[in-house]
Parts: C-alpha cells; sequence; structure tokens
C-alpha cells in the first residue's frame, strides 16, 4: 500500500505541475479515451475505443474518435497490428489575407499498421513500436465569416463571407514509439515513453509518462502527462502539456 501511495503521490505531483511548467506561448489540453479488448485466441485480439480532446486550455473541444483495430502475436516478444480511425476535427481557418475565417468539424480517416517488439528484465518491460499511418481527409465545403473586430460596423462583423472550399488531402507519416513500463505492484504499472513521428522531415515529438492502474483482470485506467513538441506539420498543431485519463475494458 505505501509503494501504491508513492506512486499516487507521484503521478499528481506531475499532474499539478503541468500548470506552472506550461509556457505562454504552448497549449494546454486534456484527452479521454475509452476502449474495450477482446482476446481471440493466444495469438488473435481485437479491440474498439473512443477519444475526445480539448484544447485552447482545455477550454474547446478539438476531436472525436472512433477506432477498431486486430493484432496478432507473432512471437512471444513481437506482435503485429492493424486498425482504422474516424476521426472528427474541430478546425479553424484563417485566409491569408487576414479577413476571412471559417470555424468548423471535418471528417478524417485513418488506417495504421504496426509491428511492436518487447522485453523484459525483471519487473521492467522494454517495447519499441514502429508504426506507419496514412490519413485522408475529403474535400469540405463550409462557410466562411468576415474576420474583422470592429463591433460598430454590422456590415462586416461576424457577417456571411462566402463559401470556400478545401480540397481533399492524403498524408503518410512514420510512427515510432519507445515505452519502459514498471511492474511496482499488482495494480500499479508506471511508465513512461518517447514518441517521432516522420513524414517529409521530423514533425513532433512526444514525451509521456504516467501509470496503469489495474483495478481487477479486466477494469483498468491509465493517467498520465504529455508533452507535445512540435516541429514542422501542417495541421495546426501547437507544442502542448496535455493531461490524459484512459480506461479499458478486458473480455
Amino acid at each position: 500500500m505505501e509503494r501504491s501511495m508513492k506512486t499516487l503521490i507521484v503521478v499528481a505531483a506531475l499532474v499539478a505541475a503541468t500548470g506552472e511548467a506550461k509556457a505562454q506561448s504552448d497549449d494546454f489540453g486534456v484527452w479521454c479515451d475509452a476502449n474495450v479488448e477482446k482476446k481471440i485466441d493466444n495469438r488473435w485480439s481485437a479491440g474498439a475505443g473512443v477519444e475526445f480532446r480539448m484544447r485552447d486550455d482545455a477550454s474547446e473541444a478539438d476531436r472525436w474518435s472512433f477506432g477498431v483495430d486486430i493484432s496478432y502475436k507473432i512471437t512471444d516478444w513481437l506482435k503485429a497490428s492493424a486498425g482504422y480511425t474516424l476521426l472528427d476535427d474541430h478546425r479553424y481557418k484563417v485566409n491569408t489575407s487576414g479577413r476571412k475565417y471559417a470555424d468548423y468539424w471535418g471528417e478524417r480517416h485513418r488506417v495504421n499498421l504496426s509491428l511492436t517488439g518487447s522485453y523484459s528484465i525483471g519487473d521492467l518491460s522494454m517495447s519499441l513500436r514502429e508504426r506507419w499511418q496514412y490519413t485522408y481527409r475529403p474535400e469540405k465545403t463550409v462557410n466562411r465569416y468576415w474576420n474583422y473586430t470592429d463591433e460598430d460596423d454590422d456590415r462586416y462583423y461576424g457577417a456571411f463571407a462566402d463559401e470556400h472550399t478545401y480540397g481533399k488531402k492524403a498524408k503518410n507519416v512514420w510512427r515510432q514509439r519507445l515505452q519502459l513500463k514498471y511492474k511496482l505492484t499488482k495494480m500499479w504499472r508506471p511508465y513512461a515513453s518517447v514518441e517521432t513521428s516522420v513524414a517529409k522531415g521530423l514533425e513532433k515529438i512526444r514525451y509521456a509518462a504516467g501509470t496503469e492502474i489495474r483495478l481487477t483482470k479486466q477494469h483498468s485506467l491509465e493517467v498520465g502527462y504529455l508533452y507535445q513538441d512540435i516541429r514542422n506539420n501542417d495541421d495546426d498543431e501547437a507544442d502542448s502539456h496535455i493531461i490524459s485519463v484512459g480506461y479499458t475494458y478486458k473480455f
């Protein structure tokens, strides 16, 4: 129990420290997800999950998503998996002149293929995941509005401007994640990871730390902190401090 309390205190301190660590130019967000996993046999398993994300200091909805996946255990240390995710993103676009903006929700379709290798030394486990990810954004026609801030000018303030079509877009990304996890007790499993995303170059790095909390064989929670370091991407993301909370049911 004492070790469990120490782990909880460390995670709580990590979460509390994010408010002080957040620079003015960085965003703060919250990611929440719920998942179900089914072990089909000794090699095959399947899963599904939903996720909700918030941005702009956790004041605005950023994304809803729903995904399914299937995995196959090739050997005791190597697993292959494939998945599909439907994403519904809240997007804000300003035209090149800065005079018109669009605020809308848009869908994306994402598929991925992964290979994960793992190795354990006592209670410490290490894993390396290599993932190819393909995302397709369909063409989207939305209303755009004047972006003037003079409230006394009724002609422009918040007035409908025109319709604009954002073209379809496809993108390939290679993601690589190295993770360490320690079996502190039957219940507590702290972890730390670093993940890179590469397209035409390095786009982002994600640093994460947290703990898995195994309540029972079927029910588990996960609480963590993630820092997203944006290097070069075109998805309108910002450097962000993120609190993540997840729930998983296995049957």
